[in-house]
């Protein structure tokens, strides 16, 4: 049997929404709950059994302020302003959101021992009790964040046993001596240095699951993979759906623009073209009484002077419109 693996999943963001922490908190109406259980994994029989660490004890979640509501308080007790407070559209990375864990069933073995898990969709598994190991497993995971970046920078850092794979969600402020810095604790240079960070980070976190035995698997860095949770699944597509009707509107109005437009050079070509058949007709017909005017001329009219006269005037009349 394969030794079980590691997870750590690591994605910076320019704070966190509401729809993301009342997915993480389970912070749902009755009809959110409804939706939840609809669209997604979640077992609300075992809801009850998610927890958070604080401080480093195992907590009931809080569900008395949101996630961006704690990120506030934290920043004004510690008189440090957020730097897309104010903004019109967000700039700067303010927030690191962890999602650890590892393979199914090793977590599911710390969460419920030898339980059994009903995971079919609707199933009642209010019978199970969570046992001491995925608490002990959490306290680990919490002090390895805290000691690595600072525990006054843990906004949340709940662990849920209602999905199918028991995982923890950690909020975290990239704030090193009293400023937001992201770059100097994360990203680091370039891109290389980033990739050197993570993986480094990868490694670190196996030290921790040693203990729990999962080893080192490929970091998200390499592979690439996230976890995204159908809330957020949700609300990506949303965005994505409202971006595209977006630009359907703003293409549509540019084709109207450019209809109006292009109706406006028809209606300006024909009457170009009927004033220039006009003129080709004006043109022919001086021609044609030029053509008369030499001949009576060649004739020997009685009255030559006159004929030139009137030679002369057409010539002009000619030359101005061709």
């Amino acid at each position: 049997m394969a030794t079980p693996k590691q997870v750590m999943d690591f994605r910076p963001s320019k704070g966190i929404t509401t729809a993301q922490s009342n997915e993480h908190q389970r912070r749902w109406t009755e009809k959110g709950w409804g939706s939840a259980e609809a669209t997604g994994n979640y077992d609300r029989s075992r809801e009850r059994l998610n927890f958070e660490i604080r401080g480093g004890k195992v907590c009931p979640i809080d569900k008395s302020r949101s996630i961006p509501e704690r990120m506030a308080d934290i920043l004004r007790s510690r008189g440090i302003k957020d730097p897309n407070e104010g903004l019109a559209e967000p700039r700067f990375r303010t927030v690191v959101n962890f999602i650890f864990g590892g393979s199914r069933e090793r977590m599911t073995e710390l969460a419920f021992g030898d339980q059994k898990v009903n995971l079919t969709h609707g199933a009642d598994n209010s019978h199970l009790h969570r046992c001491k190991d995925i608490e002990e497993w959490a306290k680990d995971v919490y002090r390895f964040v805290a000691d690595k970046y600072g525990e006054e920078n843990i906004v949340a850092f709940i662990l849920h046993l209602d999905e199918t794979n028991p995982h923890v969600h950690c909020t975290l402020l990239p704030i090193k001596d009293g400023k937001f810095a992201y770059k100097q604790i994360f990203a680091g240079k370039d891109k290389y240095e980033f990739s050197a960070r993570m993986k480094a980070l990868h490694s670190e976190f196996a030290d921790v699951n040693k203990r729990w035995g999962m080893e080192r698997g490929t970091s998200v860095s390499e592979t690439g993979a996230r976890h995204r949770t159908t809330e957020e699944y949700r609300r990506q597509l949303s965005e994505q759906c409202t971006t595209i009707e977006q630009s359907v509107a703003t293409h549509q109005r540019t084709l109207a623009s450019l209809q109006s437009d292009i109706r406006l050079a028809e209606r300006r070509v024909k009457g170009l073209t009927s004033m220039v058949n006009n003129l080709l007709q004006e043109k022919a017909e001086k021609e044609a009484a030029l053509a008369e005017l030499h001949r009576q001329i060649l004739a020997g009219h009685d009255d030559p002077d006159a004929l030139r006269q009137q030679v002369q005037e057409l010539e002009q009349e000619l030359s101005a419109i061709q």
